[in-house]
């Protein structure tokens, strides 16, 4: 790191500020100590601030929001204490008073330092530079409109060249295992392998044998030696899912591969080393298991190095649509079908329902539809037997701002999609019919991740009647 970058450490003292200053220099990076007369006089200077939340009274708010004056276009972390009261506030900060990211104690250095990387890397780029560096993502990865996803991504590309242990939460069909190789194929170990084991689906009897495999003679009818994950996982990615259904035992031995890089096989006597980079998925809350004696503290705190929540689809209901668009356009190839829109009607009712499986159940539910679809579209009458009668009158009531930037985005891209479907993806039709530019119809298909070829017909479509576009 350049030795001109500078960052100012505010409302910090004692030993986190010597421990944190001095680790932050041995990046390259110059540190200045809090003071307000330091701020001021060498404001141009600044690269970053680190903002010290200790309480969220007054006093400190008021402080950040100075701070924050006199540096209004330099990207500010604010660490924070756990205490809920602190949370919700550093919450506010970064959505509302342009704080750039938070870390919240204890943490480790390594994960300060790359999100202190990530934050003097933070620039604004043009839409297929952004694109560009999600290019990495599989075809199934669908990255969408999300925030939160975008966000994932970001981290992601900053903490798989690490060697840090990484716990993955979300509900079940959130993608974790998805993501957990997209881990692996950005690290150093991306030539060596990577394996999975579902915690939930081995008996615990079996489970030492599996994970540290066992020498010839420890049990009745163990006649050859045999290799367990870890062994077979060296020098690469071993990912351990559903980690809360495993047993007591079976933790406590994991916690003691992870401290000693060794492990002894079942029926031996000598300790064999390990190399192998853990990364461990859960939809369970494991705070709440330790508190019931069913999740060691101990092993908690070593696999929580670095903690990345996937959202369930619910909280990305954005992303519907591109998601639908994606599994009909790979499952059309599959079958061999040419199903190329989905009424309005069906995508309001995809983007209200809750989707309790989240994506996996969506692919599913498109398969289903592909496959039984006769005609060219998917509609309301299509979808009817896969769904509850009450699932498909239910409706969600939102709050009035989430409830006014739902409508309006899902109006815009309906009406898009509407206008390209009547202009058989014509790009000038479809601006003249708008009345509006060409760039603004490039500009909204690149928003909404349109493929244009769904809508490039030999015929046009009859006009839907009644329609409000």
């Amino acid at each position: 790191m350049s030795g001109e970058q500078v960052i100012f450490l505010v409302n910090f003292s004692g030993d986190t500020h010597q421990e944190i200053a001095s680790s932050l220099r041995e990046e390259g990076f110059k540190v200045v100590k809090d003071d307000l007369k330091v701020l001021k006089r060498k404001k141009n200077s600044a690269s970053l601030v680190l903002f010290n939340l200790e309480r969220p009274d007054e006093k400190t708010l008021s402080l950040f929001r100075k701070t924050r004056r006199h540096l209004p276009d330099i990207p500010f972390i604010v660490l924070s204490s756990p205490g809920p009261a602190c949370i919700e506030r550093v919450l506010k900060l970064v959505t509302k008073e342009g704080a750039y990211d938070y870390i919240k104690k204890p943490f480790l250095m390594d994960e300060l330092k790359i999100i202190v990387r990530r934050a003097l890397k933070k620039e604004k780029t043009s839409s297929s530079e952004k694109t560009s560096s999600f290019s990495f993502l599989p075809s199934d990865f669908v990255l969408g409109k999300n925030q939160k996803m975008k966000e994932i991504v970001g981290i992601i590309k900053e903490i798989a060249p690490t060697e840090l242990t990484i716990l993955i939460r979300g509900e079940s069909g959130t993608g974790k295992e998805m993501l957990a190789s997209i881990i692996h194929k950005l690290s150093k170990r991306h030539k060596g392998p990577f394996l999975r084991l579902n915690c939930a689906a081995i008996c615990e009897s079996i489970m030492e044998s599996e994970l540290f495999g066992y020498e010839r003679g420890a049990f009745t009818g163990a006649d050859t030696r045999k290799k367990g994950l870890f062994s077979a996982a060296d020098g690469g990615t071993l990912l351990l899912d559903e980690i809360a259904k495993a047993s007591l035992n079976t933790q406590a031995k994991l916690l003691g591969v992870i401290e000693r890089k060794e492990f002894i096989p079942v029926g031996g006597i000598s300790p064999v080393k390990c190399d192998v980079r853990l990364i461990i998925a859960t939809n369970s809350n494991l705070e709440e298991e330790i508190k019931k004696g069913r999740f060691l503290a101990d092993l908690y705190y070593r696999i929580n190095t670095f903690s990345i929540s996937l959202p369930p689809l619910r909280e990305r209901r954005e992303d519907i649509p591109l998601l639908v668009e994606h599994f009909l356009k790979k499952y059309n190839s599959c079958f061999g079908k040419n199903i190329k829109r989905v009424s309005p009607e069906v995508y309001n009712f995809l983007v209200e329902y809750p989707w309790p499986g989240n994506i996996r159940e969506l692919e599913s539910f498109v398969v289903k539809m592909v496959v039984v679809c006769k005609g060219s579209s998917i509609t309301l009458n299509d979808i009817k037997k896969f769904f509850p009668h009450k699932a498909l009158k239910k409706k969600r009531f939102l709050p009035f701002e989430e409830a006014k930037r739902s409508f309006l985005t899902s109006f815009e891209e309906k009406y898009i999609r509407e206008l390209l479907l009547l202009s058989q993806g014509n790009i000038k039709a479809a601006a003249e019919k708008a009345g509006v530019t060409r760039a603004f119809i490039y500009q909204k298909i690149r928003k909404y991740n349109i493929d244009l070829s769904f809508y490039r017909r030999k015929s046009s479509p009859k006009e839907p009647s009644g329609s409000v576009y």
